[in-house]
């Protein structure tokens, strides 16, 4: 791969994090077409009565609404164990229900409630209004080591273009500056994850495609001398001959110094990456995070909000 060109194709726009602003309606602007979010729905489950999350019937009541009052047009979600999972909180008359096809993992028993555990799969629910062209099923991802998630990409036709979505729900545990530098058996599978981001990245760049990487990336990408972050701005090799010149820079953080939107957590480990293909399509900070009506950590509807963004 030529590096120069892919820096030069790719630079990416943003890599996306942000906190909601409260006093902001949550509806598009009206010059807004697509709105795009990614949400860790946290162990969502067909039957709302198992798993490690379960949730009663009020709850269930108040996803779907809190999902409705995303106004979105596509949702890449982590955490979903099933399409009928996903068809307690989407009418699937109005949407494309998408569920990765990675084989079922072994269950376990969650911490907390002493529950049995169901899927995690990633997944995306799409507006029927738009055209699902392709669906590919990133299995690399999680073929490492069994109960990983695979990635999960679908092209999407919008007013004559083709727009490709990635969605990844990488390796949890690996909360380091320095992944590389760590003997956590986590960072050792996300250093195996990592690279087969980048050549996606480098795939579609070396394309010119439209495309946008989005989900739970389970690191704090937006932390000071960040090494995965690093790994990817730079051209493979160059992120430790020249770890700050991001001249050569693949993307850029548009929202460094923003929080996520959970009150222990405020390093945000949720994101969205877009091509500089798409640079004049974005709606200039439009990017967000969705809060829940109750904030209160043990009350959430889920452990994650919502984070989403706009293209013209």
């Amino acid at each position: 791969m030529n590096h120069t060109f892919k820096s030069s194709a790719l630079a990416l726009c943003a890599l996306l994090t942000s906190a909601c602003n409260a006093t902001n309606p949550n509806e598009k602007p009206q010059d807004t077409g697509l709105r795009i979010v990614t949400w860790n729905i946290e162990h969502l489950a067909a039957d709302n009565s198992k798993g490690c999350k379960p949730r009663t019937e009020q709850e269930i009541t108040a996803l779907q609404h809190y999902a409705k009052s995303l106004d979105a047009d596509v949702i890449a979600f982590q955490e979903v164990g099933s399409i009928k999972a996903l068809e307690t909180v989407f009418d699937k008359s109005q949407w494309q229900l998408i569920l990765s096809d990675r084989k079922d993992s072994p269950s376990y028993t969650c911490r907390g409630n002493g529950l049995t555990s169901t899927q995690q799969k990633v997944a995306f629910a799409v507006k029927t209004s738009l055209n699902v062209e392709k669906v590919v099923h990133h299995k690399q991802f999680s073929d490492i080591q069994m109960g990983l998630r695979s990635g999960l990409e679908v092209q999407i036709g919008y007013q004559g273009k083709t727009i490709d979505l990635l969605n990844v729900h990488l390796k949890s545990g690996c909360f380091v500056d320095d992944y590389r530098r760590s003997d956590k058996r986590s960072c050792k599978l996300l250093a195996k994850q990592v690279p087969l981001l980048d050549n996606w990245v480098e795939t579609k760049s070396a394309e010119q495609a439209n495309f946008i990487v989005l989900g739970d990336f389970n690191h704090r990408l937006t932390a000071p001398y960040n090494r995965v972050s690093r790994d990817l701005y730079h051209p493979n090799g160059l992120a430790d001959k020249a770890p700050n010149d991001l001249s050569k820079a693949t993307f850029f953080n548009a929202n460094q110094m923003l929080t996520g939107c959970h009150p222990y957590y405020p390093a945000p480990i949720d994101h969205i990456l877009v091509s500089n293909t798409l640079k004049q399509k974005y709606v200039q900070g439009s990017v967000k995070f969705h809060y829940f009506d109750n904030m209160k950590p043990k009350e959430m509807l889920s452990d994650h909000c919502a984070l989403s963004i706009d293209l013209n």
